[in-house]
């Protein structure tokens, strides 16, 4: 196979930041030994190019962290929501009586009943802010 002088200046830029393997080093040192005018430029490069220091790896602890929030919101907008249902859809709770539907938390104890839709209510907007706090996320 022949390789172009294109193919070399491709592989030029990992090759001058140190990220290529070591056999596209070898290779690329070999061809800059067949063609003395690309390994000047590539002197140059060198020259030109301001030593960086090396950038360490994220933490790993810091994925972690940031995975397990994550995990501890779906498990949360999964509770909000669960409790929010059921605190709206007891109040609900009726029966027949002569060819009549009578809500039985409402009828009985109407305070209560309004104490469990206020509930709701406080989950359903825990539920929504969490929901808006994912979204970001894309889950």
């Amino acid at each position: 196979m022949n390789v172009t002088r294109d193919v070399v200046k491709d592989l030029l830029s990992l090759y001058l930041a140190g990220e290529a393997s070591a056999d596209t080093r070898v290779f690329v040192e070999e061809y800059l030994q067949r063609d003395p005018s690309l390994a000047r430029e590539v002197e140059a490069a060198r020259i030109d190019q301001p030593e960086l220091p090396p950038t360490p790896p994220p933490d790993a602890t810091a994925e972690k962290l940031a995975l397990d929030r994550t995990r501890q919101l779906l498990k949360t907008r999964t509770s909000t929501m669960a409790v929010a249902v059921v605190f709206t859809l007891i109040p609900l709770a009726f029966v027949l009586e002569d060819s009549s539907i009578t809500f039985l938390l409402i009828r009985d104890a109407p305070i209560i009943g309004l104490t469990w839709w206020a509930t709701a209510v406080v989950m359903w907007i825990c539920h929504l802010y969490i929901r808006r706090r994912l979204r970001v996320s894309g889950l």
